[in-house]
């Protein structure tokens, strides 16, 4: 009997292991032979290195991406930036790399390039990060936007430049839960199969994508999140899946206005890319289920001028033109304003033309016609805005500003040891009086990194019925400072805090009390009634050891 269950079991076995290796086995990639335009450059977005959490080096990635046959690859190692991240842009091995970082937010995480390191830190408040970053006209993403150890909080927010649709790192995460037993396997026979069947149809990122771009412009990409290797816990990792392996999966085509030239400035090379992207000029792939060499997306207005990706067309009663140049039938679904717009099943025409009679935001989702994966989005286009209409910018609020009693008292300096601080007042005829500060950063030794200078008001303000505070600052260079409030005392005390940037000019600065990100003590942000305490400071969490400098403050306040 124990014989007959032992060789049922093991018939079962070897039945199960040739079901999962005939099915991994049997998937290959779509054929594409056609060869892809100069003027397209493929590549891979979301990777980290060893400079964060990453298993490779720079040179291994390059390595890796040269084999895959990919243009370029973006680094977005940890950090607010991370800066020899950030320094890597360069070429290595004919491979374009483009250094950048992923932001750890109030709000979530945010993957941005493109930007000038500053010789602070970024702020950790999602609406401050991306007005920097698109102010150096750099491109930010929001990063696996529901996943859920981080998923992302701040949709309040505007002006990021699109979301992450597919994450593959995120999706791992999601489904590997659903095919545990059979991952392994389907990973040793074909590792093409075993991480394509990790995606899954990214329905709610689309949902969101398309909400926001009923009221501005967003785009969406593909993202790898590669760091490989897979973690077990904080100490182990089996070094899988390669980054070889998951630049075969996604990948993002990227339309440059000129050829990338390796023997070329690498500066010069990724802002063109960084320029695309920024414009939404681009299109993004499951490159496991077959490359997308050929492939176009375009309007054409009726003058026949061309609007790409991104773009905007002043009027409909053009058409959009699909470029289809493919030896395999495939579906596409044309969505305007987030709604099913036109279908085309099996379609094998190398061209098509949908004529579009009204305005509205117009993307496209392109899938095969057959096989297992056919309901994946294997290519995904970015929007056109056809007679879309920009939604009107709300108008600032009118601040009237409350300005308690200042003097040359109402502050005093605070700091830990070895930071040094001057603290001086300036009141000259009609102009307001004007608090300074001098400083210059120091931690007090290895074994205590702490640092900071403060500039501290400990007396109590009335604070019912006002929003938030609003000031004016300038500093001897752009600076990051914080503005931070605390209410309460003892087991009731709870501190919050919200930066503000300070430059070599006068800027008035408002700051809502919603606005500020609680420290300890009650979690969201009351409207106070008495504010125990305020302090403009700066420290390492938003300075470097060894920042000086002065700032000035003025007409501080409440409104």
């Amino acid at each position: 009997m124990k014989r007959k269950l032992l060789k049922a079991t093991l018939f079962l076995i070897a039945v199960f292991l040739l079901a999962v290796g005939f099915s991994s086995l049997s998937f290959k990639r779509r054929a594409n032979d056609f060869p892809l335009p100069s003027y397209y450059k493929k590549g891979a977005f979301h990777l980290h290195s060893k400079f964060s959490d990453g298993r490779g080096t720079i040179a291994e990635i390059a390595r890796a991406a040269r084999l895959g046959r990919l243009d370029f690859v973006i680094l977005t190692d940890h950090g607010r930036p991370n800066p020899p991240a950030s320094a890597a842009t360069g070429w290595s091995d004919g491979i374009l790399l483009i250094g950048a970082s992923e932001f750890s937010l109030n709000e979530g995480h945010l993957a941005a390039a493109g930007y000038r390191v500053p010789g602070y830190i970024f702020p950790p408040e999602a609406q401050e990060a991306i007005t920097e970053v698109d102010r150096d006209k750099g491109v930010t993403f929001i990063s696996h936007p529901f996943d859920r150890k981080i998923p992302w909080s701040g949709w309040q927010v505007r002006g990021f430049s699109g979301i992450e649709i597919l994450s593959l790192y995120q999706m791992a995460k999601r489904n590997l839960l659903h095919g545990i037993a059979l991952f392994p396997l389907q990973y040793i026979f074909n590792r093409d199969y075993a991480l394509t069947s990790l995606l899954s149809s990214p329905h709610r990122e689309m949902e969101i994508w398309d909400h926001f771009n009923r009221e501005g412009k967003y785009f969406g990409i593909y993202a790898l999140d590669s760091h490989a290797k897979l973690p077990l816990s904080k100490r182990m990792s089996f070094h899988f899946p390669s980054y070889g392996a998951t630049f075969r999966i996604l990948n993002v085509y990227v339309r440059v206005e000129h050829e990338l030239d390796a023997d070329a400035d690498a500066d010069a090379a990724a802002a063109a890319v960084i320029a695309a992207m920024r414009r939404g000029d681009f299109f993004n792939v499951i490159e496991s289920l077959a490359p997308a060499n050929g492939f176009e997306n375009y309007y054409l207005q009726k003058d026949g001028q061309r609007v790409d990706m991104g773009g905007d067309a002043q009027s409909a009663g053009g058409n959009l033109i699909f470029k289809l140049p493919f030896h395999f039938a495939a579906d596409i679904v044309v969505k305007k304003d987030g709604v099913v717009f036109k279908t085309i099943r099996a379609n094998t025409r190398p061209e098509l033309s949908i004529p579009v009679s009204e305005g509205g935001v117009y993307r496209a989702e392109v899938s095969l016609a057959s096989g297992r994966f056919k309901e994946l989005p294997w290519i995904m286009t970015n929007p056109i805005f056809i007679a879309h209409p920009a939604l009107e910018q709300a108008a600032p609020e009118n601040v009237s500003a409350i300005i308690p009693t200042e003097g040359e008292n109402y502050f005093q300096v605070e700091k830990n040891g070895r930071s040094s601080a001057a603290l001086h007042w300036d009141a000259q005829g009609e102009e307001p009086p004007v608090t300074g500060l001098a400083f210059s950063l120091l931690a007090d030794g290895p074994g205590k990194p702490d640092f900071w200078v403060a500039l501290a008001h400990r007396q109590k303000l009335a604070a019912a019925g006002y929003q938030g505070f609003v000031f004016e600052a300038r500093a001897s260079a752009r600076m990051r400072f914080w503005l931070q409030f605390r209410t309460g005392s003892g087991s009731g005390e709870a501190a919050y805090q919200h930066s503000f940037l300070a430059e070599e000019t006068w800027r008035r600065i408002v700051i809502p009390f919603s606005n500020f990100h609680c420290l300890y003590g009650q979690p969201a942000v009351p409207a106070p009634v008495d504010i125990d305490s305020f302090f403009f400071l700066i420290d390492g969490n938003n300075a470097y050891p060894g920042a000086q400098g002065e700032i000035f403050f003025r007409r501080v306040g409440l409104y």
